[in-house]
C-alpha cells in the first residue's frame, strides 16, 4: 500500500535525481548521468573540448572530497526544514546561474565566466548529493518502520536508475530537436520548476510528519547480540546538539564502519562499467558500439534485478544473508573477469597495436555486467544497515563523508589511467580492482561477523 507520504517523497526524489550535475569525460556512455550532467559535457565540450569537462570532473570531485563530510555534518547541527530549504536553493539556483552563464554567444574559451560555470556545476554536484542523501537516507529512515526501509531503499533506487536510462536519451532529443541554447533555456525554467514542485512536496512532507520534526540519538551500540529492533533511543528534541569531534571520528566510530569502507573500496575499480570500461573495449575489440551498449544495458539491468532482490531477500532471510548472496555473485563474476586476462583476444596477450578476435572482452564485459547483481544487492544491505545504525543526529555527517570517501577511491584509478592509457596496462588495473573488491568484501565480513540475526 502507497501512503500520502511515499507519493510526495518519491516525488521529490525524481525531481532531485533529474538534474543531477556530473561533468565525467565521455561523449559515449556517461556513468550516473542524469538530463543536466549529460547536457553540461556536451556543452563544455563545444566550448573547449575534454579539457574543459577534465577541469569540471576534478572540481567535483575534489570539492566533495574536501566538503561532503563537513556539510553533512553542518547539516546534522540543523533543523530538518533548515537543512532541506539550504541545500535545494543552493542546489537549483546554482544550475540557474550558470545555465545563465553558458547561455553567453561570446564566451571565450579562457573566460573567467566560463570557469566560474564549471564552479557552480561542482558546487550543484555536492549540494545535489546532500539533497538526495538528505532525503533518502534521513527522511527516509525518520518516515518508515525499519522493517519498510528495504522496500522503500529499493522503490528510490530504482527511480534513480531509470532516470540514469531515460534521461541521456531525452537530452540528446531536445539537442538535436532545439540546439544548445534553446535547451540552456529548457534547463533553465525547468530548475526553476523543479525547485517549486520539490519545495511544495517537501513542505507538504514536513508539515504533516511530525517525525520529522525531531531527531532521534541513539546510544552507542555493539551489534554483538539482539535485533535491530532493540536499538535504544533517547529523548528527541528539535536540534541536534552540536558535537565538536571530527568528521573522520564520527564515521569511525560507528558499528558500521566496517562495512561503509567495505562500500568505498568498491569504487576503486574498473569493473564496474564505466567510461573506463567501455573505453578499454572500444580501443581493444571489434565489439561495435551496438553491442558494448547492449551490455551496459544489461548491466543496469542487472543492477536492478540485485536492488529488487535484496528486498526479497532481506524480508525472509535477514540483512546480512541478503548482503552474502550479492557478495558471492560479485565474486563469482569479478573472478571470470580476471580469467579475462589470459584469455584469446586479450590485450595483455597480443600488445597494444594488435586487435583479435578472441572471446576476452566479450566475456569481460558480460563479467562485469553481471556483477552489478551482487553489486547492488551488497550495496543496499551496507546502505540499509548503515541507517538502521547510525544516529539520526549524525546520519548527514557520516553519509557525506561516505560519499567523499567514495570519491577518494575512485580518483586515483582515473589518474593512473590518464597516466598509462595503453590497453595492455588494463590487466594490471583488472587484478588491483579485483584486490580492492575482495578486500571491501572481507570488510563486510568482518561488520557480519558482529551481528546477531
Amino acid at each position: 500500500m502507497i501512503f500520502k507520504k511515499d507519493v510526495l517523497i518519491y516525488g521529490a526524489f525524481t525531481l532531485t535525481c533529474l538534474v543531477t550535475v556530473s561533468l565525467y569525460k565521455s561523449q559515449q556512455v556517461i556513468q550516473e548521468d542524469r538530463a543536466w550532467s549529460f547536457f553540461v559535457t556536451i556543452v563544455l565540450e563545444s566550448m573547449g573540448g575534454m579539457y574543459f569537462v577534465s577541469i569540471g570532473q576534478f572540481s567535483e570531485s575534489f570539492l566533495q572530497m574536501m566538503f561532503g563530510g563537513v556539510l553533512g555534518q553542518f547539516i546534522d547541527w540543523m533543523s530538518r526544514k533548515n537543512a532541506i530549504i539550504m541545500v535545494t536553493h543552493f542546489n537549483n539556483f546554482s544550475i540557474l546561474i550558470a545555465t545563465f552563464i553558458l547561455l553567453k554567444d561570446s564566451l571565450p574559451s579562457g573566460s573567467h565566466l566560463l570557469y566560474l560555470s564549471i564552479f557552480l556545476c561542482a558546487i550543484n554536484r555536492l549540494f545535489l548529493n546532500a539533497e538526495k542523501s538528505i532525503i533518502s537516507r534521513d527522511w527516509i529512515v525518520a518516515l518508515n518502520h525499519e522493517s519498510a526501509l528495504a522496500r522503500q531503499n529499493a522503490t528510490l533506487t530504482g527511480f534513480d536508475q531509470l532516470l540514469n536510462v531515460l534521461s541521456p536519451v531525452v537530452v540528446g532529443t531536445l539537442v538535436t530537436s532545439y540546439g544548445i541554447h534553446q535547451t540552456l533555456t529548457i534547463f533553465a525554467i525547468g530548475s526553476m520548476v523543479s525547485l517549486i514542485l520539490k519545495s511544495t512536496f517537501l513542505y507538504f512532507t514536513y508539515n504533516s510528519n511530525s517525525c520529522l520534526q525531531t531527531r532521534r540519538n541513539l546510544k552507542h551500540y555493539k551489534i554483538v547480540a539482539g535485533s535491530d529492533s532493540d536499538l535504544p533511543l533517547l529523548e528527541e528534541s528539535h536540534f541536534s546538539e552540536p558535537k565538536h569531534k571530527g568528521v573522520f571520528s564520527t564515521y569511525y566510530r560507528q558499528t558500521t564502519f566496517c562495512a561503509s569502507l567495505g562500500m568505498a573500496l568498491f569504487y576503486k575499480t574498473v569493473m564496474g562499467f564505466d567510461n573506463l570500461a567501455v573505453g578499454y573495449a572500444t580501443t581493444s575489440s571489434n565489439l561495435s558500439i551496438f553491442t558494448i551498449g547492449a551490455l551496459k544495458s544489461y548491466g543496469a539491468v542487472a543492477g536492478m534485478a540485485g536492488v529488487i532482490s535484496y528486498a526479497f531477500l532481506e524480508k525472509r532471510f535477514g540483512l546480512v544473508r541478503a548482503g552474502y548472496v550479492g557478495l558471492v555473485v560479485q565474486q563469482v563474476f569479478s573472478l571470470l573477469a580476471v580469467t579475462t586476462i589470459w584469455m584469446p583476444g586479450s590485450p595483455f596477450l597480443v600488445g597494444n597495436d594488435v586487435i583479435s578476435d578472441g572471446p576476452s572482452m566479450s566475456v569481460f564485459l558480460v563479467a562485469i555486467a553481471s556483477s552489478r547483481f551482487g553489486l547492488w544487492c551488497l550495496d543496499m544491505a551496507v546502505t540499509h544497515s548503515m541507517q538502521l545504525h547510525v544516529p539520526e543526529s549524525e546520519i548527514n555527517t557520516v553519509f557525506g563523508f561516505h560519499m567523499a570517501l567514495c570519491q577518494t577511491f575512485s580518483v586515483p584509478k582515473e589518474m593512473l589511467v590518464i597516466v598509462f592509457p595503453e590497453p595492455s596496462h588494463f590487466a594490471l588495473y583488472i587484478l588491483s580492482s579485483y584486490f580492492c573488491v575482495t578486500l571491501g568484501q572481507y570488510f563486510f565480513y568482518l561488520y557480519a561477523r558482529k551481528v546477531k540475526e
